[in-house]
């Protein structure tokens, strides 16, 4: 078995390559010396508590995954998830009936089908309503949703779940920093469907809120 310092550069690396982050990127955003990341991803070093902590929050993982061997694990359990049952939109917004906490269900999940992400407890799961994701997540589908730290943090291409007045759709992200515009772009055989496009101050003046980026789905045939 690997020891403490490698099993946490290979997982470090692995999220830095999930998130398209290289090592100056990740230095910059984590405010630590690019010398002492390059340390880490070379196992030369382990970082501190702090650190770790940094780490953890940057990627939205608990610091049990930084340091655990995932190629040991045998991962064949089942885990209980946030359920919403309503499905979401991914065609036109849709509206969907108002939740509170006690009406969100729950759903269980194999580990394997959620792999590095078994056992977040910050998922949501939710089912795709629509056709204008169609070419990527069918209708039907089962979608993970995890949630993010800060708009920065989404990456062009990922695909993410967004809310406009209480009305929920899944598209793909794009940001244009510097036009500081964000585009939400379906991927249908139905032309009919087109991007849909906020500014920066759209996003904090009206009721637009991206909930989190999708990280599995399964589609239901």
């Amino acid at each position: 078995m690997d020891d403490i310092k490698t099993i946490f550069a290979n997982n470090l690396q692995q999220l830095m390559d999930s998130r398209g982050e290289n090592l100056t990127e990740l230095s910059d955003r984590i405010g630590v010396a690019f010398s002492t990341v390059s340390d880490w991803l070379h196992a030369n070093k382990m970082p501190r508590s702090g650190s770790l902590q940094t780490i953890a929050d940057h990627y939205g993982v608990n610091i049990s995954y930084l340091t655990t061997d995932h190629n040991q694990l045998n991962v064949s359990g089942i885990g209980t998830y946030k359920y919403i049952p309503a499905g979401i939109s991914a065609g036109v917004l849709c509206g969907v009936d108002p939740f509170t906490s006690d009406e969100i269900e729950s759903i269980q999940i194999s580990d394997k089908v959620l792999g590095k992400y078994a056992g977040d407890t910050d998922l949501l799961m939710m089912h795709v309503n629509g056709e204008s994701m169609d070419q990527t997540i069918p209708d039907g589908s089962l979608i993970a949703v995890k949630a993010y730290n800060d708009i920065q943090d989404l990456q062009d291409g990922d695909i993410v779940v967004f809310a406009d007045a209480g009305d929920y759709a899944v598209k793909y992200f794009y940001n244009d920093r510097e036009k500081e515009i964000i585009t939400f772009v379906p991927d249908s055989t139905d032309k009919r469907f087109r991007p849909i496009t906020y500014t920066y101050e759209e996003l904090q003046d009206e009721d637009v809120k991206i909930i989190g980026k999708v990280v599995v789905y399964v589609v239901v045939l």
